[in-house]
């Protein structure tokens, strides 16, 4: 839950600069879906790979320890490898929050008075600056999100659909 801070340098920060908080989410946006793609890639290619090494692990200790013994030091070594793959990322999200900590630390608001807030024109102009530069980012997040979302893996199917489906396959 966030602290009673956080809200107010919020708040303060959405009334004298919105423009900062479109560009941080466009930023981090077009980051996120850089980040999405890559680990799709990623994992289509570690994938095979590791199920390559746990087979060659598997072969290498059935010759010379049994069958039993290749389950359980194949098994082993998986799960070490998940808890590796777990710590990795708890340990990244602990920096991401430090990160995000110094980022943001409070400006005082008593100083920063209707002066500091540009004017609409530059306000607008900004905004549509930051969306020329991360419109193909936005597009893909936006069409990404459209076919996940648009799936209904969860919808159950009409039964008179499953049982067409079985007489043409007879």
């Amino acid at each position: 839950m966030p602290s009673m801070g956080s809200l107010v340098k919020l708040g303060a920060t959405l009334a004298f600069n919105p423009m900062t908080m479109v560009k941080d989410a466009l930023a981090s946006v077009r980051r996120t879906a850089i980040l999405i793609v890559c680990a799709l890639i990623a994992g289509l290619i570690v994938l095979p790979a590791i199920g390559c090494l746990m087979a060659a692990l598997w072969i290498f200790v059935q010759e010379r320890l049994g069958p039993l013994w290749a389950a359980i030091i194949t098994a082993a070594a998986m799960l070490l490898l998940a808890i590796i793959v777990l710590l990795i990322g708890i340990l990244q999200s602990k920096a991401g929050k430090k990160t995000r900590a110094q980022r943001d630390t409070p400006r005082s608001v008593a100083t920063a008075g209707l002066s500091a807030l540009p004017p609409p024109q530059a306000m607008l102009e900004t905004g549509r600056s930051a969306f020329r530069r991360n419109k193909g980012t936005a597009l893909l997040a936006a069409g990404v999100a459209g076919l996940l979302l648009g799936q209904d893996f969860l919808k159950p199917r009409p039964q008179y659909l499953i049982e067409k489906r079985g007489r043409r396959r007879r």
